[in-house]
């Protein structure tokens, strides 16, 4: 990828968006329609007629941002509010469907636009019968409405930017599609702030409004029972809203990790019909799903994710378009479906003797770029991104962003991300107060699979007041340190963390790269059958809290420990941690950088390991243990409840209190591993005991009872307009 930042302005003979050149006649002819000119192009089509008379949303760095609009969510004429502050509820703006038909060609000077036409509109228009044009441009005065109770498709072969306003908002029983079928991803630039001539998509810049309402339709729910192959009806855990014969689903891989394909074993299906919560298919399951019992009073079944809506945003699978906005006005995004997005570009590295592409830098799925405080109050609702080339939802220097209800499903790169840093020496620019609830991410791919390192489902990147709750992600593959959740070692973002699930995840559930000065929470965490840890907890120093949490199932273990405290110390509290027969060991120590505070486990239960409940594993060439498991139970059919590598070296501190005992000791490496002293010692610990004092008293066993939801949070239309 590209060194330069994506905000970054980019040399100006190659990124610089310009009008092209038009003869007299041509300008006879904009003089004499008035507000529109239909241009014929050909193969030497211009991609928009509009230069930089219109600048987008560039608020002050630092925040503060510039006033909103008259009429904009924020109050007429008032500064957007400050981090953190209330979201704002007034009703966004009215689509006016009054405005001249597409198909009157008076309209247009006596001739309909087609295909090769560059679009100008300054006027109100509503778009009555599908069309094809070479671009559009929709001015700060114009506004191009979709009729609502038609399905229509518009194709633009080049750019299409909105300045004014675009609504595709059609009634429950019509389509609304914008689709860009001529995309040549090869002539890509990318980065920048302003329209680039040959990085075709949809462009949201100036004070443009973009409205895309699709009919609700619940974006995902779990299955109620195990699925099998053959199997033709699914019976979901709530009846789902709008799921329509036709639809398309996506059913989701739940089998142990030691099964073949067991992080990408899908199922794409056509509903054929829904009564009440049974769905009926028009050809029968492939995999089997089972449901999984994980404790803690938790039953997950497959999640059934529903790809359709009947409002669409497409390129090709030749072609991929983007989504860019820069405008200052948010948009409203609800009930859409965005396929065949974000370009990628040959790069100049191989891979088995062909080129390894690479994606292109600020074009991607749904693009919020850097409008800081302009963004507050844009809800992005019901949203399905998929078979995208590129990051899928980004926020990236935008505040104020709710996320809900919204699916990532067959995507490449990080599926939820931002802009990350130049290097690891720089810190990750904010994007404040985004919310992700409900979400999904689904199968996330990296090219080739063997880099695909620290691959993500969501990146919760630097900023604050920022929350996942209820997020799934499941089916991400990629390599070492790729996860379902990463903290990201470049950010300083403290995120509410709770009752998101990660689940057959080639790699880890959550994967911690922090080296952070702040503290952090992650409560009502549940990980199952991923490939590698439940949680992967690193780098050097941090502070963490983990607590009431299940981690079932996970073929290299529950919990992987690379880092010590910072100031408080990290603490896993009130864990159920099965193995579940998949690991040697439930909890195991790693390679320690820095000598820091003490980690504790603590509460927990620790059952279903091969070898040991915990393993201290430091290596000589970092620093030595220094943990406290206290008041934990261990229930493993086989094996011991701690277990001290002959390979590591002479921890700082290890202490060792089971439940319900009173007594503490300390272990260290000893001649024959010997046990406990005094008598009730294992010498498969393959340590010497010693009596200690542990630094709080004896409390009871704290296990988790998980409150998790089986459908996507209840979404609906905007309201207003």
């Amino acid at each position: 990828m590209e060194q330069q930042r994506e905000g970054e302005q980019t040399p100006p003979v190659r990124h610089r968006h310009r009008r092209p050149l038009v003869g007299r006649r041509r300008v006879l002819t904009w003089l004499a329609v008035g507000t529109v000119a239909a241009l014929g192009g050909g193969v030497t089509l211009r991609q928009s007629l509009a230069g930089a008379d219109e600048p987008a949303a560039r608020p002050a760095p630092g925040g503060g941002g510039s006033p909103a609009p008259a009429g904009h969510r924020h109050g007429t004429g008032a500064p957007p509010p400050a981090s953190g502050s209330p979201q704002p509820s007034a009703p966004p703006p009215p689509v006016d469907q009054s405005g001249r038909k597409w198909s009157d060609a008076a309209g247009w000077g006596g001739k309909v636009p087609g295909a090769g036409s560059a679009v100008r509109i300054t006027d109100k228009v509503v778009l009555d019968a599908d069309a094809e044009v070479g671009s559009l441009l929709v001015e700060k005065t114009g506004s191009l409405v979709f009729a609502a109770d038609r399905s229509l498709t518009l194709a633009s072969a080049g750019n299409v930017e909105v300045r004014g306003t675009l609504a595709l908002a059609p009634d429950g029983a019509h389509t609304h599609t914008l689709r860009f079928p001529e995309v040549d991803e090869r002539r890509f630039a990318g980065g920048g702030m302003t329209v680039v001539d040959t990085d075709t998509g949809l462009w949201v810049t100036g004070q443009g409004y973009l409205r895309l309402d699709g009919a609700p339709r619940t974006a995902w729910a779990r299955a109620a029972t195990a699925l099998g192959p053959g199997d033709s009806t699914i019976r979901l855990a709530a009846a789902p809203t709008g799921w329509q014969p036709g639809d398309e689903l996506a059913v989701t891989p739940t089998a142990p990790p030691d099964t073949d394909d067991f992080s990408t074993s899908y199922d794409l299906v056509t509903v054929e019909r829904v009564d009440g919560a049974t769905v009926t298919l028009t050809a029968p399951l492939k995999n089997a799903h089972p449901r999984v019992a994980i404790g803690g009073g938790a039953v997950f079944g497959a999640e059934v994710l529903n790809l359709s809506r009947n409002v669409r945003v497409e390129g090709t699978e030749k072609g991929r378009a983007h989504v860019h906005l820069t405008s200052s006005r948010p948009a409203d995004v609800r009930h859409a479906a965005l396929r065949w997005l974000g370009p990628r570009t040959d790069g100049k590295d191989s891979w088995n003797g062909k080129p390894v592409t690479e994606p292109v830098l600020g074009r991607y799925g749904l693009h919020f770029h850097m409008l800081l405080d302009t963004s507050r109050g844009t809800v992005v609702e019901g949203v399905v991104v998929r078979d995208t080339g590129s990051h899928a939802f980004v926020p990236h220097a935008s505040h104020g962003i709710t996320f809900r209800g919204c699916v990532s499903h067959d995507t490449w790169e990080d599926a939820y991300w931002w802009d990350g840093p130049i290097d690891t020496r720089t810190p990750q620019g904010p994007s404040d107060d985004i919310a992700y609830e409900g979400c999904v991410a689904s199968r996330t791919v990296y090219e080739p699979n063997p880099r695909g390192y620290r691959l993500t489902g969501f990146s919760l990147g630097a900023g604050t007041g920022s929350s996942a709750r209820d997020c799934v992600a499941v089916g991400v593959q990629g390599a070492a340190g790729a996860s379902g959740y990463e903290w990201p070692e470049t950010s300083e973002g403290v995120w509410t963390f709770e009752r998101c699930l990660a689940h057959n995840n080639l790699e880890n559930g959550v994967f911690v790269w922090l080296n952070a000065e702040h503290h952090h929470t992650v409560t009502q965490y549940a990980a199952y059958h991923n490939g590698g840890w439940g949680i992967e907890h690193g780098a050097y120093l941090n502070d963490f809290d983990y607590t009431a949490s299940v981690l079932y199932g996970n073929a290299a273990g529950g919990i992987a420990v690379h880092a010590l405290g910072r100031d408080k110390g990290t603490v896993f509290d009130g864990l159920l941690i099965d193995a579940a027969g998949q690991s040697d060991y439930a909890v195991s120590t790693l390679k320690h950088q820095l000598e820091g505070e003490a980690v504790t486990l603590s509460r927990s239960r620790l059952t279903g390991y091969r070898k040991a409940g915990v393993a201290f594993r430091a290596t000589g060439d970092g620093e030595p243990d220094d943990i406290a498991v206290l008041d934990c139970e261990f229930g493993g059919p086989r094996g011991s409840e701690l277990w001290l590598d002959p390979e590591a070296p002479e921890p700082k501190e290890i202490l060792f209190r089971p439940a319900g005992q009173g007594q503490t000791v300390a272990l260290t490496k000893g001649e024959g591993g010997q046990g406990l002293a005094g008598g009730g010692g294992n010498a498969g610990w393959n340590a010497a005991t010693a009596p200690a004092e542990a630094p709080a008293p004896p409390r009871a066993v704290a296990l988790p009872a998980l409150a998790f939801t089986d459908s996507a949070p209840k979404t609906g239309r905007v309201t207003a307009g």
